[in-house]
């Protein structure tokens, strides 16, 4: 039988090495455990462990760069660019493919897709949604990997924190912004609802640019919602990719 992390630690550690990041440092283990050890009171060795484990069944990534290891949030991994062949987690003795199988997975793609195919008026359990993905034929090597049930359940506790679901009790629903018209919110006066278009300079037209991060590396909100609840732009580095909301962005400049 597969040992498997506990959802909860693997949702600690992976806010801890959001906010490692946000601090400009590298997520170590040393520093992941600590941060965990430190905002949850879990002490270190099992921090650890669990780290190992997450690590195991792909809920987080391991890469090493000139001898050291940093950890990685596979849904919101970065620039890949110094990362050596080889440097990804094999998978745990008895998992086969248990982190090639769900590493590239779009758990967002997965649950709307679920949703959306329930069509259930009030919204759709875990359970449920989990039931009509193991139902569907193309899917197969996605659901039958020992790693999927907690795989999911993360990505729709992250799709809730970055307001791409919305959840009520127990139910599901896919959250399509302000279409529908009711109770749209409203962008504070101070910012203007779009931003202009940007001018490229003569020499900057034929740069090659980074896809932009949809997630705020500040608040980790959407443009959808920020960490009010609210729809706010996103401005986005032409070099990396990174975004930024544009209050936090004035604030750091």
């Amino acid at each position: 039988m597969v040992k498997l992390a506990n959802p909860l630690y693997t949702e600690w550690i992976l806010e801890a090495i959001q906010k490692i990041k946000k601090q400009k440092q590298r997520p170590s283990e040393e520093r992941i455990c600590h941060a965990v050890s430190t905002s949850h009171g879990l002490d270190k060795k099992t921090v650890s462990e669990q780290l190992e484990l997450s690590v195991q069944d792909g809920s987080v990534l391991k890469v090493t760069n000139k001898g050291l290891a940093s950890y990685k949030d596979p849904d919101n991994p970065g620039r890949f660019s110094s990362v050596k062949p080889g440097t990804f987690p094999k998978s745990a003795k008895g998992s086969r493919g248990t982190c090639n199988d769900l590493r590239n997975v779009d758990w967002n793609k997965l649950l709307r897709r679920a949703i959306e195919g329930l069509e259930e008026p009030n919204g759709s359990s875990l359970k449920n949604i989990e039931k009509y993905l193991r139902s569907q034929n193309d899917l197969t090597s996605t659901t039958n990997n020992p790693a999927f049930q907690q795989r999911l359940r993360l990505g729709a506790k992250r799709a809730v924190n970055n307001g791409r679901l919305l959840k009520d009790g127990p139910q599901y629903r896919v959250n399509y912004g302000s279409s529908d018209g009711k109770g749209a919110p409203k962008y504070p006066s101070a910012f203007p609802s779009s931003l202009p278009p940007v001018s490229l300079l003569p020499h900057e037209k034929d740069q090659p640019r980074a896809d932009p991060i949809p997630i705020c590396s500040f608040c980790l909100g959407t443009k959808e919602s920020n960490r009010d609840k609210k729809p706010e732009e996103l401005l986005s580095c032409a070099d990396c990719g990174s975004s930024g909301k544009l209050v936090f962005v004035i604030h750091y400049v």
